[in-house]
């Protein structure tokens, strides 16, 4: 039995049976009473939960607790009926209000149209299609929910299942019957099926929900889709042998990542049975290393210096790490350096990847805050360091909930070079090919404030400020009123001995030990 919380996505609101933009009739009520119903049904059932867990008072024993935490269960079902309404509705309204909205637009800035036309333009993107209105509202709504796009993209696909496809579905979430996994099982597995049949699975799952675990609906929904999917098992097969990948991510605080591979399963079982294989043959005693520790060490090898015998790989990856100098003196025990694209990691671990670096650059921080406010350059031309200030300045992309790395965003004028923006670390920040299309085409616009930090206004008035990835400190920035950083006194300052060790560091040059001392 497959584990639901492993399975690949490969959703997409495509194979659902949507009805073109413009004509989803749920998103835009006809009536006043209809929109009253509405409301009633989405908002009452939240309301009712909130009032009776406010005015339950203290818990007086644990019937109490389970009964109230059942409660919490019914409620996260509202507010996510609630929350993937507002998604499919809002920007089915904004997709039937976009001309309207541009023709008021024109009317009253018209030199920022026609600079937003020509960005698109240059883009190549149209902001009237579904795909684009989609994602600019995906990136607003992560503003708003404090999620990435990625999420909230996720999140649109069955907030637009429920609310045009699986209606009956939606219905009994809003009033808590169903949870929000079995929720989002109904809807993923009604992909390439016809209307008739989504039907007929919610008449046969929606009961069984409000009482089945979610796995229990989660397997049965996959059953039923596969008995009444009109593809055959090999077309099926060949489709997910389409989307193949690997992917990675970095979510240890202690250094560590993850690689999966998702390919056919007898390359996976081959893969696995010559991992296996191979540290078969490693019979020394001394080894302490488990199994599961060889076989994530032959696999790394592998890819990295090549099967033994062979000449392994002739790409050598480039690793930037930032590694605290002040710090790192100061308490080398508790010291976290950053590596590039993936965040911190304990000093130790950095300088054993440095210690065979063919060269160091060096980077000036704020001891304060711990940003980047200055880059040792040692080329001529001065794009190059700030290219380097603003890598490890601002890490990654700085548009709201994009980490796309450094290495894929270019430097950007915030105030844009053509209306007089200069080409300083004030006013340059990194944004990937994406987002700044964002910016110069869809309406978002960008301002520098004197703490540091940048001001994002969405297209529909909502603000965000994004602080530079490597500042670590953000008690002394004042977003309120404005003002530059204020220090702090100097009994909260870190205290560093000026050694031998801390000038060396710093390149600073040899003084003698009596002028070590009085300093």
């Amino acid at each position: 039995m497959s584990n639901p919380n492993y399975s690949e996505d490969y959703d997409d609101e495509h194979r659902l049976p949507l009805s073109p933009p413009g004509t989803r009739k749920e998103s835009r009520p006809r009536s006043i009473f209809s929109q009253y119903l509405s409301h009633q049904i989405f908002y009452g059932p939240v309301m009712k939960r909130a009032e009776d867990l406010f005015n339950a008072g203290p818990v007086q024993s644990a019937s109490d607790a389970l009964e109230r935490l059942r409660t919490i269960q019914q409620l996260h079902g509202s507010l996510d009926a609630m929350t993937s309404t507002l998604l499919a509705d809002t920007v089915e309204q904004i997709g039937v209000g976009f001309v309207d909205n541009l023709a008021e637009l024109r009317a009253s800035n018209p030199d920022d149209v026609r600079e937003a036309e020509r960005s698109a333009e240059f883009y190549r993107v149209d902001p009237s299609s579904d795909q684009t209105i989609n994602a600019n509202f995906v990136a607003e709504a992560a503003v708003a929910l404090r999620e990435t796009p990625q999420m909230v993209g996720k999140r649109m696909f069955y907030a637009k299942g429920l609310r045009h496809v699986c209606n009956d579905t939606l219905i009994a979430l809003a009033a808590g019957e169903i949870t929000v996994k079995a929720a989002h099982y109904i809807v993923k597995f009604s992909q390439d099926l016809a209307p008739e049949q989504i039907e007929i699975m919610e008449h046969l799952l929606l009961p069984l929900a409000k009482t089945a675990s979610d796995d229990t609906v989660y397997q049965k929904a996959r059953r039923q889709h596969d008995r009444m999917n009109p593809e055959s098992a090999q077309e099926r097969r060949n489709k997910s042998e389409a989307a193949r990948k690997v992917t990675h991510w970095f979510d240890d605080a202690s250094g560590m990542g993850t690689i999966q591979l998702t390919h056919r399963s007898d390359v996976i079982k081959s893969i696995m049975s010559t991992l296996r294989w191979t540290v078969g043959q490693d019979n020394d005693p001394k080894d302490e290393r488990t199994l599961e520790q060889q076989m994530a060490d032959v696999y790394a090898d592998a890819l990295i210096n090549g099967w033994p015998g062979s000449d392994g790989s002739p790409l050598k990856p480039r690793l930037s790490i930032t590694i605290p100098a002040l710090e790192m003196l100061a308490n080398p025990n508790k010291a976290l350096a950053d590596l590039e694209g993936v965040g911190p990691i304990p000093v130790g671990l950095a300088l054993e990847l440095a210690k065979d670096a063919p060269s160091f650059q060096r980077v000036l921080t704020d001891p304060w805050t711990g940003a980047v406010i200055d880059v040792e350059r040692r080329k001529y031309t001065p794009t190059q360091g700030m290219k380097d200030l603003l890598r490890h300045r601002d890490v990654h992309c700085c548009f709201p909930g994009c980490r796309r790395p450094a290495d894929v965003s270019e430097m950007d004028h915030i105030d844009d070079w053509a209306h007089g923006g200069e080409t300083d670390r004030d006013n340059m920040h990194l944004l990937c090919k994406q987002h700044q299309m964002f910016k110069h085409a869809l309406g978002w616009k960008i301002h520098a404030r004197p703490d540091g930090t940048r001001s994002w206004l969405t297209p529909h008035g909502l603000h965000v400020i994004i602080t530079p990835e490597s500042v670590d400190v953000v008690e002394n920035l004042d977003h309120i009123n404005d003002h530059c950083p204020q220090r702090p006194e100097p009994p909260l300052i870190p205290q560093v001995q000026l050694n031998a060790d801390t000038l060396r560091v710093l390149s600073y040059p040899e003084q003698p030990e009596s002028n070590l001392n009085s300093a």
